[in-house]
């Protein structure tokens, strides 16, 4: 059965989304709703590596994985409430209801220095056909800059899209490497051995690219582009970051391509 189209993103937040690839929608789900989800992933959390919240010394595993009992958590559904149902409405009409909430996102503290990676830039999906679809993250507690959340290139689909314009190429990997080759601000991004700040934004022949970490309040949830690049950046704060991640795919859509990435 079709949803009645609700525009609860405005025509400021369409353009946003149309020109960045990422919009944020700010306390989509309620403090109370973190809590619960946050009280599940502590509980796997300390039943499957024994970490224990209150005691930062048993953080003893960098990227926890292999939670299923969080991933499973009903509780969980609370992300796509009607704020997050009303924005896919708005970008993608009619679209197909997940099992669950997706990815289960944890990196805890590792006491290094912040900087923006230069490896692992990526998008999840393939270049066979426009996808249509969005990424959900959502915030299961308060991240503040530099505390490990997922680094994207504000932009960057706008730049794969026209890259594909001008040519034939279509396996993944090949057009990642490509666009990532494309321009200097992307050969620097990408490089060890950088010549300028790759946090200054740019334009790309008339498309404006920037570095943008996801960063915000636990309940804030921000929709992606599935062309967006992006990579794993450090957590150098002293809090564990703290997310879920999916896609969500028009009914009519079959996203292709779509690599095995933890982000």
């Amino acid at each position: 059965m079709g949803r009645t189209m609700v525009r609860m993103l405005t025509a400021d937040e369409l353009e946003v989304f149309e020109r960045d690839g990422i919009v944020k929608i700010p306390s989509a789900f309620s403090a109370g709703e973190a809590v619960r989800m946050r009280d599940v992933l502590w509980g796997e959390l300390s039943t499957r590596y024994g970490m224990d919240r209150d005691d930062p010394t048993t953080w003893t595993t960098l990227r926890p994985t292999g939670l299923k009992t969080t991933k499973a958590d009903r509780g969980a559904n609370a992300i796509l409430g009607p704020r997050v149902r009303s924005a896919l409405d708005s970008l993608l009409g009619d679209w197909s209801e997940p099992p669950h909430q997706g990815q289960v996102l944890v990196t805890m503290p590792e006491g290094v220095p912040w900087a923006v990676p230069h490896r692992q830039w990526h998008t999840d999906v393939g270049f066979d056909t426009p996808p249509d679809a969005v990424k959900i993250w959502a915030l299961l507690a308060d991240l503040a800059p530099g505390g490990g959340g997922t680094p994207q290139v504000a932009g960057s689909h706008r730049v794969i899209e026209r890259f594909l314009t001008t040519t034939g190429e279509r396996e993944f990997k090949a057009v990642r490497d490509q666009v990532l080759a494309s321009d200097p601000w992307f050969r620097n991004l990408t490089s060890a051995h950088r010549s300028t700040d790759p946090t200054q934004p740019a334009d790309i022949d008339g498309l404006p690219v920037r570095v943008v970490e996801l960063t915000g309040r636990a309940g804030d949830v921000y929709l992606t582009h599935p062309w967006i690049l992006h990579s794993i950046a450090p957590n150098a704060s002293n809090s564990p970051r703290m997310m879920r991640s999916r896609f969500i795919s028009g009914r009519a859509s079959a996203i292709s391509g779509r690599v095995s990435a933890e982000e």
